[in-house]
């Protein structure tokens, strides 16, 4: 692991392979006397510090934490999956069996009920002037956030990634409004640094951040035109799953493609029809 310093007091543990899955790119702030991780990963488990506090629940964010007794915090509307194994499955909206007790070894996952919720826009005073700005970014899920640190002007953008492939969105309150919504806010926002969890940053350059949020936000758009395209060629709404509407066709398909592809597609579906029912039992 890289330790990388984006400003006076933060600094960047670069993982593996820039941090691609399962691998990821935590922050440290440091303030006064204290120490706060932003996430924990596999090459840099949060077990040494003085306050966790989580983007979401994923199981690549939370890594080891139970060994840390550290006071751990995460969004209101993520709370619940951090708290049991069946909250977790619960909300990645897939049974156990399918989610599998090896996930759960590599990631050394542990209940915390004892977290507690962070609030938008709520600020964390670490000390000695240092700042911590909770920015609400839903959609990847419905409590996923980004994190501003003030003074120093960083903007931890977690899970919205900058990929060309493009967000994902796929568990039970993931929403795709709330993805575009997240995606303008996150333009919205100046920054002297950037950076993200996995794949991209840090960025010191605006333009250059921008022209690659554009790029990951145009993934949503072509997306909906794809299933557009399939659906005027004649292809079933239930056929769509494994047709590259998210995957591409002659690329490397994980395991759990097709159940991803299949709560986004249906998610495209009940905006198309304007219908409020789930969007997975729309694709089905």
């Amino acid at each position: 692991m890289e330790e990388v310093r984006l400003s006076a007091h933060v600094s960047l543990l670069r993982g593996s392979n820039g941090g691609a899955y399962p691998y990821g790119n935590p922050i440290r702030v440091r303030g006064g006397d204290t120490v706060v991780q932003i996430d924990s990963s596999l090459e840099a488990p949060a077990t040494s510090t003085d306050l966790v506090l989580l983007s979401h629940y994923h199981e690549d964010h939370v890594v080891g934490l139970g060994e840390t007794a550290a006071p751990l915090r995460i969004h209101a509307r993520d709370l619940p999956a951090v708290t049991s194994w069946d909250e977790f499955c619960r909300y990645m909206d897939s049974p156990p069996e399918e989610i599998g007790e090896e996930l759960r070894r590599q990631f050394r996952w542990s209940a915390r009920p004892d977290a507690t919720a962070l609030h938008d826009d709520e600020v964390i005073d670490v000390g000695g002037g240092v700042r911590i700005r909770v920015v609400h970014l839903p959609g990847h899920t419905g409590g996923h956030c980004g994190f501003f640190v003030e003074p120093d002007g960083v903007f931890f953008l977690a899970d919205v990634d900058l990929s060309s492939f493009g967000p994902l969105h796929a568990d039970l309150e993931s929403r795709l409004s709330d993805v575009r919504s997240s995606l303008a806010r996150c333009a919205e926002i100046e920054a002297a640094v950037y950076t993200t969890y996995h794949h991209k940053g840090p960025y010191t350059e605006r333009a250059e951040y921008l022209a690659d949020l554009r790029r990951h936000t145009a993934a949503v758009e072509e997306r909906g035109a794809r299933i557009r395209d399939l659906l005027a060629q004649g292809v079933p709404a239930d056929r769509l799953v494994g047709r590259g509407v998210i995957y591409r066709l002659d690329g490397r398909r994980p395991w759990y493609a097709d159940a991803v592809e299949e709560v986004i597609v249906g998610q495209y579906l009940a905006e198309f029809t304007g219908g409020a029912q789930r969007a997975d039992e729309i694709a089905r």
